[in-house]
């Protein structure tokens, strides 16, 4: 029987590249650690909102991903271009709104207190 379920423990699968599994091999080797051990001190660390080290290295690892989108995007963002419908429409709505006393949605007696008031 697997030792892993009587423990209650979960397995993960990452991929890293094979310069960096090998060098990771190497150095765990010198000193008799395995993979499993140093990802599983890891996450522990990670976990314990303690450890400043730890939580370093994630934020190193957001910032490094943030200015990587960031450079990703176009130095400078192309402005709206308007339709030739979508230009009319605007004149129209301004032109509609400097013509006083055309059909606002005013009834009349708002249209005579505003008549008056600008007397």
């Amino acid at each position: 029987m697997r030792g892993d379920i009587l423990q209650e423990r979960k397995c993960i699968h990452v991929k890293i590249s094979k310069e960096v599994h090998a060098a990771l091999r190497a150095k765990l080797f010198k000193h008799d650690l395995s993979m499993q051990e140093v990802f599983d001190e890891f996450a522990r660390l990670l976990v314990d909102d303690n450890n400043s080290r730890a939580t370093r290295i994630i934020q190193n690892l957001v910032d490094k991903k943030l200015a990587r989108a960031l450079a990703g995007l176009p130095k400078r963002i192309p402005r709206a271009t308007f339709g030739e419908y979508d230009t009319e429409m605007l004149y129209s709505l301004i032109n509609d709104e400097e013509r006083p006393g055309e059909d606002d949605g005013n009834t009349d007696e708002e249209d005579d207190v505003v008549r008056e008031g600008s007397k």
